[in-house]
C-alpha cells in the first residue's frame, strides 16, 4: 500500500497563479513606493534574487538589496511625485501595467513626466523579473 501522505509532501508545492487582487495590491503598493520615495518598501516587492532590468540596453540590477539603492537613488531627486497606472493586464504570473507619473526634479526644479510600461514576473506574491521601458520630457 502507497502511503500518500509522504509522497504528497515530497511534491513541490505549486506556484498560485497571479489573481487580480495581487495584482491591485501591487500596483497600489507600487506607487505608495514611488509617491513616497520609500525605497523599504519598493525592495519588498521583489524576491531576495530578482532581476531588474531599468534598461533594455544595460546590465539588470540584480538582488532586493541592489534594488533599494536603486529605488533610493532614482526618487531622491524627485519630489511631488503622481504616479498613475493608466492600464494593466495579468495572466498566469505575470502583470503587464502601462503608466505615467510627473514629478518635480530636486535639484533643478523642472517639472518632468515619465510614461512607461512594466512586465512583471511573480514568483509568489512577489516580482522575480522586472523589465521596464519608459520615455521622459519636460514639462
Amino acid at each position: 500500500m502507497r502511503n500518500t501522505a509522504a509522497a504528497t509532501t515530497l511534491r513541490p508545492k505549486q506556484q498560485a497563479m497571479l489573481l487580480a487582487a495581487d495584482a491591485k495590491e501591487f500596483l497600489g503598493k507600487y506607487k505608495k513606493a514611488w509617491e513616497t520615495r520609500d525605497a523599504d518598501l519598493a525592495a519588498s516587492l521583489f524576491t531576495r534574487d530578482a532581476r531588474y532590468k531599468e534598461n533594455p540596453f544595460g546590465d539588470p540590477i540584480i538582488g532586493r538589496e541592489a534594488i533599494h539603492d536603486y529605488w533610493a537613488e532614482a526618487t531622491g531627486r524627485q519630489e511631488d511625485i503622481h504616479f498613475k497606472v493608466t492600464n494593466y493586464l495579468h495572466t498566469g504570473y505575470v502583470l503587464i501595467a502601462e503608466w505615467t507619473c510627473a514629478y518635480r526634479d530636486r535639484s533643478s526644479g523642472q517639472h518632468r513626466e515619465l510614461a512607461g510600461m512594466f512586465f512583471a514576473d511573480f514568483y509568489g506574491n512577489q516580482v522575480r523579473a522586472f523589465r521596464e521601458y519608459w520615455q521622459s520630457r519636460a514639462l
